[in-house]
């Protein structure tokens, strides 16, 4: 059964207290480093279990989240803040792993996942050690959420605990249409881990230790259109460069059309110490969006190129047909993906919605050799519930979420299996 590392909590604390107050101890009452501070915690349960084809099952129950909290900005120039996260096992045989809601070996676990000092001067922010990266604010007010990331930096939030980093990032605005994002990240927390590790490490490199610098733009020229563009580099490990364009139609008070596509190039770097070799691919994926009211409708395609699958170490990766199960980003993988959501509170359920899509991947092959890959079809399910504001838990998320892929070999289908049961509250200590 799962062990929860319980002797480190209160160090954990302790180390989370001794982040935030110490500052605070010379400000006077009424300074806005003291008066707007906040905190709050992320409450999150997650009970995973995926029936793999060669009959064995990863699974668990879990419980946990993060507790986190900030000052105000110290003479509108310095803010401190921090996060604790953890995931303990309710339930967790030892023979089930691999859900990564756990450590391996299906152990819990707590992390101070940020810890953070933030100048800011002119509309700018320089943000040193332990923080989330990824934030993106590329969003058009009740659409879609068209991936968990929309880049290669990001938060991968899919179990209980996000990628967190250890960097220092600069970003803000240029113009006010026009936002930037840049530094240099030393380490990675995993989604299961309490450690940090190098980001070469992470990606697969196991003979040396190398960060990753990065940058990238966003322009927003007009109401509900973006494009950004961004570019990573790992020395002798690989490199990234990407860009999207997401523009958002308004065709009346209760509709609107929406149209994205994106573009990756993605090669090894200096002594290859990824691969051993060199390789270099590409993705490219165009979306289209229809909403009317209770209905929204959706669909996606993508193509990848042979010479190697994509990689997406530092995110979920912003692919349209990133999947439940799969994502479709092999080798020479052509995907498609059809989806719609309901709202139903016109059927007398408010707080309640239901996604269904299936993406479909054929054409793959293993790099090098040209071998053929199986096709793929996967079929994902979400049942939601949202509780309303006026309740006594506002805003907790239920959700079912239940996938099947299929796997065609030719002379075989193997079947995977995923069911999940989440719950995710967001609550604010003040």
């Amino acid at each position: 059964m799962a062990r929860l590392a319980y002797s480190r909590c209160p160090v954990l604390l302790l180390a989370f207290a001794a982040m935030l107050p110490a500052p605070a101890l010379s400000q006077s009452a009424g300074s806005p480093f003291v008066d707007d501070a906040k905190a709050g915690a992320v409450l999150r349960s997650l009970y995973f279990r995926r029936d793999l084809p060669t009959n064995a099952v990863q699974e668990s129950w879990a419980a946990g989240g993060s507790v986190w909290g900030r000052t105000g900005y110290w003479r509108d120039t310095l803010q401190l803040g921090a996060t604790i996260y953890g995931s303990g096992g309710l339930y967790a045989p030892d023979n089930r792993d691999g859900t990564l809601s756990l450590k391996p070996g299906q152990d819990g676990f707590a992390v101070v996942g940020e810890a953070y000092a933030r100048l800011k001067a002119w509309d700018q922010t320089f943000t040193l050690y332990r923080q989330a990266i990824g934030t993106n604010p590329q969003r058009a007010e009740g659409v879609r959420g068209l991936q968990t990331d929309m880049n290669y930096l990001g938060s991968r939030d899919i179990r209980m605990v996000p990628l967190t980093y250890e960097a220092a990032m600069l970003g803000g605005q240029i113009t006010p249409t026009l936002r930037y994002q840049a530094g240099y990240v030393d380490q990675v927390k995993d989604i299961n881990s309490d450690k940090f590790v190098s980001m070469s490490r992470l990606a697969g490199v196991t003979t040396r230790d190398t960060g990753l610098w990065n940058a990238g733009l966003q322009w927003q020229p007009v109401k509900d259109l973006w494009v950004q563009g961004s570019y990573y580099h790992v020395d002798d490990t690989i490199r990234i460069a990407y860009t999207d364009v997401d523009w958002v139609n308004r065709t009346s008070k209760e509709s609107y059309w929406r149209l994205a596509a994106q573009y990756t190039d993605q090669r090894s770097d200096g002594a290859n110490l990824l691969t051993g070799s060199n390789f270099k691919t590409w993705n490219t994926g165009i979306y289209g969006e229809y909403g009317w009211r209770w209905l929204t409708l959706y669909g996606a395609a993508g193509w990848t190129g042979q010479g190697a699958a994509i990689r997406n170490p530092y995110s979920y990766g912003p692919f349209y047909i990133s999947q439940r199960i799969k994502v479709f980003s092999r080798a020479g993988e052509d995907a498609l993906m059809l989806g719609s959501s309901f709202n139903l509170a016109p059927l007398g359920l408010t707080g309640f919605s239901f996604d269904f899509n299936v993406a479909d991947g054929r054409n793959a092959i293993t790099a090098g050799t040209g071998a053929t890959l199986p096709k793929w079809r996967e079929y994902d399910f979400d049942f939601i519930y949202r509780f309303p504001k006026e309740s006594v838990v506002p805003g907790m998320r239920l959700r079912a979420r239940w996938g099947t892929v299929r796997e065609d070999f030719g002379t075989r289908t193997d079947r995977t299996d995923d069911l999940r049961l989440d719950l995710n509250w967001a609550v604010s200590f003040n």
